[in-house]
């Protein structure tokens, strides 16, 4: 059986004169079969008018055939939950996870995970290098081409939790990658979580304040154990359905 892979982006223009770009609104991505393809372009769409950020100047809907033979089957990530009463408690049990992957990266979390903030995309960051790995870093390394197993016939309405825990089991399986830390940047969700094969999906329930737009993702590679070009190759391209 064929499927497609359907992607969404919502923007707006913003600026004035030579400052005048596209902001990132919204966006979504499915694998769905043929006869599901009508009905969550039209979910996307919905989506895309009626995000929090604002009112859209442009959607964008791509809609890719994809071959079942192409398409890798991954088993979710084991999840876990951690409730905490701040957002800064969360954020610090967040650093603290991530920090166990590597000696010395617990200090420079912070700062890395600012940096991320403007970024449609992940920082990939070389935990033995201690260099960013990204080929555009304004932009960043795009997770893409994935989606749960059972959803091909779902319409596209918006489940954080199934969409981060097959984001977080694409990545866990990247060549080389160590671990994924993530904030989303949508302002009324404050949940965020930590993953690799070795923690499982850890959600923890506050990573921010209710209203902040700010989010960022981080991924965390060991260039001694793949290439980066591998690692984003999978990321960028690799077709993955996820038992959820």
């Amino acid at each position: 059986m064929d499927y497609y892979s359907l992607k969404m982006r919502a923007s707006q223009q913003v600026g004035e004169g030579e400052q005048k770009h596209e902001q990132h609104i919204s966006g979504a991505e499915r694998i769905v079969s043929r006869d599901a393809v009508e009905t969550v372009c039209s979910a996307m769409a919905h989506r895309a008018m009626t995000h929090s950020k604002g009112d859209p100047d442009f959607i964008n809907i791509k809609i890719e055939k994809v071959k079942e033979s192409d398409i890798q089957i991954l088993k979710a990530l084991p999840v876990t939950r951690i409730d905490v009463d701040t957002w800064q408690q969360g954020l610090d049990k967040a650093f603290e996870l991530v920090g166990e992957a590597a000696a010395g990266i617990r200090e420079k979390l912070p700062e890395l995970l600012q940096a991320t903030f403007p970024m449609r995309g992940a920082m990939l960051y070389d935990i033995a290098t201690g260099t960013r790995l990204e080929p555009d870093q304004q932009r960043g390394v795009r997770a893409t081409y994935m989606d749960a197993l059972h959803s091909s016939t779902v319409d596209s309405c918006k489940n954080h939790f199934n969409e981060a825990i097959v984001l977080a089991t694409k990545v866990a399986n990247a060549p080389g990658m160590v671990a994924e830390l993530c904030i989303s940047d949508d302002p009324n969700y404050i949940t965020g979580y930590v993953a690799s094969k070795e923690l499982g999906y850890v959600r923890i329930m506050k990573m921010k304040e209710m209203g902040d737009e700010n989010g960022g993702r981080i991924f965390l590679f060991d260039s001694r154990k793949a290439k980066a070009e591998d690692c984003i190759e999978f990321l960028q391209k690799k077709k993955v359905l996820v038992e959820v």
